[in-house]
């Protein structure tokens, strides 16, 4: 059998210390700062990782409550996109396979007689993801009156042709006074082929 290693017992450690030989304010001291430090080390080594990883996990679950209601936001803006392309492929369908936006902007600008202030008209087609893609007309008035233009926007916007104005951009004319210069942009919607 071997032999136990030998622990000095309090009694042994008390003398060797000196901590009987201190005064009683001076133990009271000792005690205190003993329990200062104790108290320290069990902040730092127990308590403080505890509530730094209590506070590291407060702060994911509310970035992921944020992250869950942008979730929700975007779920409905998607849905409210669907619905509206749904009733856009409806009008879109009861629209006449033949319309062109460029021969329909130039009529509509002829029924509201501006069409002596075309300075151009250029179409566009813009290709994106998803069954629709836009055709556009850039379009540019030089010394048209307010009224024409009000006609003229009346008549060329509308939901059943799903025709709408994206831009417009209104100065006065730098020529002639009580006139104004226009550009804008006018956008419909037709399906790509194959859809």
């Amino acid at each position: 059998m071997g032999t136990r290693p030998s622990f000095p017992d309090l009694q042994t450690l008390r003398e060797k210390s000196g901590f009987d030989q201190l005064e009683y304010r001076q133990k009271i001291l000792l005690l205190g700062v003993s329990i200062v430090l104790l108290l320290f080390f069990v902040y730092q080594l127990l308590v403080s990782p505890y509530v730094d990883a209590r506070a590291r996990l407060q702060n994911s679950v509310e970035q992921r409550q944020e992250d869950l209601e942008q979730i929700k936001k975007l779920r409905q803006d998607y849905l409210l996109v669907k619905k509206r392309e749904g009733g856009i492929k409806d009008r879109l369908a009861k629209r006449s396979r033949d319309f062109a936006l460029f021969t329909y902007v130039d009529r509509m600008a002829d029924q509201a007689k501006i069409k002596d202030a075309i300075q151009y008209m250029k179409p566009s087609v813009a290709t994106g993801e998803g069954p629709l893609q836009e055709s556009l007309v850039e379009l540019k008035l030089q010394e048209a009156t307010l009224e024409g233009l009000v006609n003229f926007l009346k008549l060329v916007e509308s939901t059943e042709n799903v025709v709408s104005l994206r831009r417009i951009a209104i100065q006065e004319s730098g020529k002639t006074k009580g006139y104004i210069d226009v550009t804008m942009q006018i956008v419909t919607y037709i399906e790509k082929a194959g859809t």
